[in-house]
């Protein structure tokens, strides 16, 4: 078998465990044009999966020295959260069966175009949110901040740093009121450094309005979704988040403020220092350790799990605290995918965490083991039985 053979291989591999990026898909799909036979694999996917389960012994017969040695090690490296050695053993028991079938029947044939290029919406594979943005500046240009090559960007006079994932306005100090908004769409988070050196991470389907410096008497921004924020001390200018209708003002602190959760309401939750929350005229002050849910004009106080507010952008799921629906429509937006609800779900609260960094399938496998439900991805819809 050529190299050729052996990629090909190795990407119907990836394919059939959800594994696959947007460029290893790309390449798969001009692989798929000049040979038919890739059909017989990229389609009807859980069909394939259920065959190379009952073909699971012929990886007893097959040498681990040979030449998939390379294939081995990348799959075991691969995801060492929970449950990860079933899907390892699948994705190497595919690639074995895989050795026989392309050697035989692969290289063959062409195939219709039309055909693949409808495919290609078919089986775009479902991955882990990662690192991305997308950023108006004050002119109202719009640049897309996922995967930029660039390492500064400018808007008139203003010259911004771009450090892998976070853009940073430090060096914005003499500049006129400019406004910039950045979104971060579904499937993504994004870090942002702000011109006074407050450090903001932002969570799927969120945004944030915020001028490139802070040449006044207070520094205030504007958001939605979820963010987690790591305030500059400053005591001449007190740090300010609106959102829908809530205030929350910060001196030197670090706080995670959530609109995802509850409808028509925000979940504030402080790590560090000390906030003021202000709703509807109500004013509260939170200390470490407690949380403030506002909306419908009322502000109420009570202890939190700090774990809450820091494991996501950590890179985590953590279930603490939060029901089932809010845990899947965390995940459904962390992984770009529909969410469909067929049965009644329970009010108890779960306990558990994996990273985000796993694939759709172990996420399912673990909140099915731990909430007795059947959740599974078909297609691009998250599925609850």
């Amino acid at each position: 078998m050529n190299q050729e053979q052996f990629r090909i291989t190795e990407l119907v591999t990836r394919f059939l465990t959800d594994e696959l990026s947007n460029d290893e898909l790309a390449e798969l799909e001009r692989f798929r044009e000049r040979y038919a036979s890739l059909d017989k694999w990229l389609d009807e996917k859980d069909l394939r999966l259920s065959e190379i389960a009952q073909r699971m012994p012929i990886y007893d017969e097959v040498s681990k020295e040979s030449q998939w040695s390379l294939i081995l090690e990348k799959q075991q490296a691969k995801k060492k959260g929970i449950k990860t050695f079933r899907f390892r053993w699948w994705a190497i028991a595919a690639s074995i069966v895989l050795i026989g079938s392309f050697s035989t029947f692969v290289f063959i044939n062409k195939a219709d175009k039309h055909e693949k290029k409808q495919l290609a919406k078919e089986i775009r594979p479902i991955v882990p949110g990662e690192d991305k943005a997308i950023l108006t500046l004050s002119d109202g240009r719009i640049v897309d901040l996922t995967n930029i090559a660039a390492d500064s960007l400018t808007d008139g006079d203003i010259k911004l740093s771009l450090n892998g994932a976070a853009l940073d306005y430090q060096k914005m100090h003499n500049v006129s009121d400019e406004h910039h908004q950045l979104k971060v769409p579904v499937g993504g988070s994004f870090k942002l450094i702000l011109a006074d050196g407050t450090k903001v991470w932002l969570n799927s389907d969120s945004e944030l309005d915020f001028p490139a410096a802070f040449p006044g008497n207070e520094r205030k921004v504007r958001m939605k979704g979820e963010a987690y924020f790591e305030i500059a001390k400053d005591k001449s200018k007190p740090f300010r988040v609106e959102v829908e209708g809530t205030q929350v003002e910060a001196l030197g602190t670090a706080f995670n403020i959530n609109t995802h959760l509850y409808k028509d309401r925000i979940k504030t939750i402080l790590t560090e220092g000390k906030i003021k929350v202000r709703s509807n005229g109500n004013v509260q002050e939170v200390v470490p350790g407690y949380s403030v849910i506002t909306g419908n004009g009322q502000i109420v106080m009570k202890e939190a799990d700090t774990e809450e507010a820091l494991a996501w952008k950590d890179g985590y799921f953590y279930f603490d605290s939060k029901g089932l629906k809010e845990v899947l429509e965390e995940v459904a937006r962390w992984y770009d995918v529909d969410l469909k609800i067929q049965s009644t779900l329970t009010n108890k609260r779960f306990k558990g965490g994996i990273k985000k960094s796993a694939s759709i399938k172990m996420v399912c496998s673990v909140l099915s083991d731990l909430t007795g439900y059947q959740i599974e991805i078909k297609d691009r819809t998250l599925l609850i039985k």
